[in-house]
């Protein structure tokens, strides 16, 4: 590629000048501050059922990788593998970054036909997809003046608009004693900059009026913290805070039905309305 200089005033071409004398006079050679050619294309190559490893076929002029199988964008190394437990299409999105910031994005499908026979998510419509989907929730109380769970574009969104009124989402699972289990989903928000929250439990009693708070908080979002004070949005175990479970790990002591509770409120809610959205939602086994 051949620079082109306009001609635009004797002071503007000494500037140039005394640029020029420290820059390459080829952009094909680069000089710092001009991007050169980027590739984000890679390969997919299947490992097993539910693990692919991911390589980028060009590391030239890359400054940053970053990985996305559908749960948000993850800065990686070239060459990553992946997992995808659940039946179903997935979107593989490699994004490469250069100099100056210029990014180029490359994505690929990848069809998984078998679930993983222990991390198989043991939530079900936790993508709120579809009508049967969102069917597998229940909300409690049914009503309540000032919060709701609305449901649309495969998102599940919490808002409130009075002082800490809410209300709970949640759903039955069946664990195994002594089974540790990953809670995870993806979330996001324009943040609150005072008392807001959102936190997730899960006990073997089902939500009832006032708080709940059986088990302790797996995962958190909690402006006391420190989080969700402004916008946000990635998985609740990285961009959330105030769990009392690290990285949303929990064993139960007993087998059976155990209720999955999500619940959120704002102290200034009447005077500043606040949402969270979330999607993905997961519990998985990892032993």
């Amino acid at each position: 590629m051949k620079m082109k200089i306009n001609k635009i005033g004797a002071v503007a071409l000494v500037m140039a000048g005394m640029f020029w004398s420290c820059s390459p006079n080829d952009d094909s050679t680069g000089n710092g501050t001009t991007p050169q050619e980027l590739d984000a294309s890679f390969t997919v190559t299947p490992v097993s059922a539910n693990r692919f490893t991911v390589t980028a076929m060009s590391n030239a002029n890359t400054i940053t990788h970053k990985w996305d199988s559908g749960t948000g964008s993850v800065k990686g190394q070239p060459t990553k593998e992946i997992f995808l437990p659940d039946v179903g299409t997935y979107t593989i999105t490699h994004t490469v970054t250069g100099v100056g910031g210029v990014a180029y994005s490359s994505s690929q499908t990848v069809e998984v036909t078998v679930a993983d026979p222990v991390a198989g998510n043991i939530i079900r419509g936790g993508k709120f997809e579809t009508a049967e989907d969102i069917a597998e929730w229940q909300v409690f109380p049914e009503t309540i003046a000032g919060s709701a769970w609305t449901f649309a574009n495969g998102e599940a969104t919490m808002t409130g608009s009075v002082n800490w009124n809410h209300q709970h989402l949640y759903q039955a699972i069946q664990v195994e004693a002594g089974k540790t289990y990953k809670f995870d989903m993806k979330v996001k928000g324009l943040g609150n900059t005072m008392e807001t929250y959102m936190e997730w439990y899960a006990g073997y009693n089902p939500p009832v009026s006032n708080d709940y708070n059986e088990g302790g908080q797996i995962l958190a979002l909690n402006t006391w913290a420190g989080c969700a004070i402004g916008p946000f949005e990635g998985q609740l175990s990285v961009v959330g805070c105030g769990g009392d479970t690290s990285l949303g790990l929990k064993t139960f002591p007993t087998s059976g039905t155990v209720y999955v509770v999500l619940r959120s409120a704002s102290g200034q809610a009447s005077n500043t309305p606040f949402s969270v959205t979330i999607d993905n939602v997961e519990v998985r086994r990892i032993d």
